[in-house]
């Protein structure tokens, strides 16, 4: 994995100057979110000290990123003449300028590759990230979602991950409450995922772990009473949940949560939160007759009781309910009928439409009859 230039902390987005001027940057091709790029900060940070840099502003797409997002975006990049991409925002737009920038330097059509029929071989420009959210912990990770209609992809390559990142929490200060909450979530639910994921490792726990404690620790004041502390803290907690996952990759929650996004509307981090206690529960219960993980049952047992200790829980029906009240204290929905999914063939919807690669990283295997029987335990 190539090394990657890490800033953090307040103010820390001074250092894009020298990063600008190092890499003799004349035009930059800014990706930024519409309203959150003036709501951060960023806006008028950018105005006042980088007045004197030209650069090409793409906007131009919505919440999630579309193959039809990033066409346009490659069109805009590739006309434009820029010497580096700067993206800021949340993870729809740092995942939308990764997938601009790389796919701007292949030859073939930009569904061949995020559709996985074609392997990537080319890198793009510099890229610089700047996440203005706390929680997709996209800035740290070499993959980038792209949806094709409603079905979900995830480009994923060594070169995808940006050579540099800067994490100023003074940009998240602004975020609206269900933002943070929402972002938040989605942060906890890598980590964990992380942690119980086939592919985890002793460097992806040590991350997941502070996460985990970061969250718990600091997402209800974050949320309620906002200040330059606590959102350093969740700023920090994402970044780490990006660091695991970009060497573990997600688990169920996140494989049943696209469809619920792409289907019905429900922000991600609302998505993949709404199911982890779930499926903590689930994947606790593991046995020899439905193992996954090469390392064996015991092994995972015994990260089970690790995760455990982490969350101060005692069983994994305590870690459930530890994570649902985190949910209610920051006012996010804990069952699908709040979300207005409440008929069976909603529920059938969504089981049936899950995302197998995520699916095989989950420590314990799910047929579509325990994933409609889960389903039914929230609903």
């Amino acid at each position: 994995m190539k090394n990657q230039e890490e800033y953090f902390g307040t103010g820390s987005i001074s250092n894009l100057r020298k990063i600008l001027e190092r890499t003799e940057a004349k035009k930059i091709f800014l990706v930024s979110g519409k309203k959150s790029f003036e709501l951060s900060g960023a806006g008028k940070i950018f105005r006042n000290r980088f007045s004197d840099f030209e650069f090409e502003i793409f906007n131009d797409f919505g919440i999630i990123p579309e193959v039809k997002s990033v066409i346009t975006g490659i069109e805009r990049f590739r006309n434009s003449g820029s010497d580096c991409i700067v993206a800021v925002g949340g993870g729809n737009v740092i995942d939308t300028a990764k997938a601009v920038n790389i796919l701007s330097f292949q030859e073939l059509n930009p569904e061949e590759y995020i559709t996985g029929k074609s392997e990537l071989t080319d890198s793009g420009k510099y890229f610089i990230a700047v996440p203005t959210t706390s929680g997709s912990g996209s800035e740290a990770t070499h993959f980038a979602v792209v949806y094709n209609g409603k079905k979900k992809f995830s480009l994923s390559d060594e070169s995808i991950l940006p050579d540099c990142s800067i994490i100023d929490p003074e940009l998240t200060l602004n975020l609206p409450s269900e933002i943070t909450a929402i972002s938040g979530m989605d942060a906890l639910s890598q980590s964990i995922e992380s942690f119980w994921s086939v592919n985890s490792t002793e460097e992806s726990r040590s991350y997941s772990e502070e996460a985990i404690k970061l969250v718990f620790e600091n997402l209800t004041s974050a949320v309620c009473n906002p200040d330059i502390r606590n959102r350093t803290e969740m700023s920090k907690a994402s970044n780490l949940s990006g660091k695991s996952i970009n060497i573990t990759k997600t688990t169920a929650p996140h494989a049943i949560s696209y469809s619920m996004t792409s289907e019905f509307g429900i922000p991600h981090g609302q998505a993949v939160s709404i199911t982890l206690g779930e499926f903590f529960v689930y994947n606790s219960g593991v046995s020899d007759k439905d193992i996954t993980d090469p390392r064996g049952t015991a092994f995972v047992k015994e990260n089970f009781g690790k995760l455990l200790n982490i969350m101060k829980c005692r069983s994994s029906d305590e870690a459930k309910n530890k994570i649902k009240n985190l949910m209610k204290s920051i006012k996010l929905k804990t069952t699908l009928k709040e979300l207005g999914i409440s008929e069976d063939f909603q529920i059938n919807f969504i089981s049936d439409n899950v995302n197998t690669e995520r699916l095989r990283n989950n420590p314990r295997s799910v047929t579509r009859d325990e994933l409609r029987n889960l389903l039914g335990k929230i609903k």
